[in-house]
């Protein structure tokens, strides 16, 4: 054997082993379908709450169409009328009194909110998606429990299917226990005209400059016709 080739093998036995690209490359492609799997369904997701909240996904299984002017009753017993509320500026938003989770977090919102002197004016329609719990016993006790004004935090019921209704024609879905963290912007003509996710702090502040903004516009003509 000569020296080159004495010399090569020599290279040859110390020099390390080349990388195994080909066997990596099945496990990189298993992670990019991994990804883009995951962003599909979060795209999917995302959708999907985009339909909801414009009222795309009315809940299946209502005995009738989605209610707009509607008849609840409040914690007092009294009937609270949406009719009634013509004139004024006002907020609905869902929760039930078991709620762990967000509904701590919305109503703790609505409290801050509703304690804002330039928002006096404004009443807050609490409305539950689990009635056969939620009696007027349990909304009179859950409201004391957020020192609710009972003249403009007010805390309402109606049969399941009735609500769910009254949500749907709010462009919401509704189930028992299941709800939107939105609150619902009505203004003087009766008018849905925003909504925000309650549970925001930043959409909160929004929520706050529609409020004022609903505030300063004027009553319906036949409301300021009556009052002068």
């Amino acid at each position: 054997m000569n020296d080159t080739s004495h010399s090569e093998l020599q290279h040859s036995a110390t020099e390390p082993n080349p990388p195994a690209v080909g066997t990596a490359v099945p496990y990189f492609l298993a992670l990019l379908v991994l990804i883009g799997m995951a962003y599909f369904g979060w795209t999917y997701w995302k959708v999907r709450q985009d339909e909801i909240s414009r009222g795309q996904a009315i809940p299946k299984g209502m005995s009738g169409p989605p209610i707009k002017d509607f008849e609840l009753t409040e914690r007092s017993g009294k009937p609270f009328r949406s009719a009634d509320m013509r004139g004024q500026v006002w907020v609905a938003t869902y929760f039930f009194t078991t709620c762990p989770g967000n509904c701590i977090r919305l109503n703790r919102n609505i409290q801050a909110l509703c304690n804002l002197p330039e928002l006096k004016d404004v009443t807050w329609v609490s409305i539950t998606c689990d009635p056969d719990t939620d009696q007027l016993g349990e909304l009179r006790k859950y409201a004391e429990f957020w020192k609710a004004d009972p003249e403009r935090w007010l805390f309402c019921r109606a049969d399941l299917d009735y609500t769910c209704r009254v949500a749907a024609g709010m462009n919401l879905a509704l189930s028992r226990k299941g709800h939107q963290d939105y609150a619902i912007v009505f203004d003087k003509e009766g008018k849905l005209r925003a909504m925000y996710n309650a549970t925001s702090t930043r959409e909160c502040e929004l929520l706050r400059a529609k409020l004022l903004e609903c505030l300063e516009e004027d009553a319906p003509h036949e409301l300021a016709m009556r009052s002068n």
